[in-house]
C-alpha cells in the first residue's frame, strides 16, 4: 500500500472512531435559575462588549477625519 494511502486511511480511521465521552456537561434546564439582577448584568455586559467599540468610533469620528 502506498504511503499516502496508508496515511489517509489512518486519518479517516481515527476520525470515525469516537473518543471517550465528555464528562461534566449537563444538558437540560439549570438547577438554579438566574435571577433578574444576574440577567441584567449579563445583558449589559453583552451590550457594552458588542456596541461599545462602535459607539466609541462614532463618537470620535471627527477626530478620525482630521488629517495632520
Amino acid at each position: 500500500m502506498p504511503l499516502a494511502a496508508r496515511f489517509a486511511g489512518s486519518l479517516l480511521r481515527s476520525a470515525a472512531r469516537p473518543g471517550p465521552p465528555r464528562r461534566g456537561i449537563i444538558s437540560g434546564p439549570p438547577q438554579q435559575p438566574l435571577g433578574p439582577g444576574e440577567s441584567l448584568v449579563g445583558f449589559a455586559a453583552m451590550f457594552v462588549a458588542c456596541l461599545g467599540p462602535a459607539a466609541w468610533v462614532l463618537a470620535h469620528l471627527e477626530d478620525y477625519k482630521k488629517r495632520e
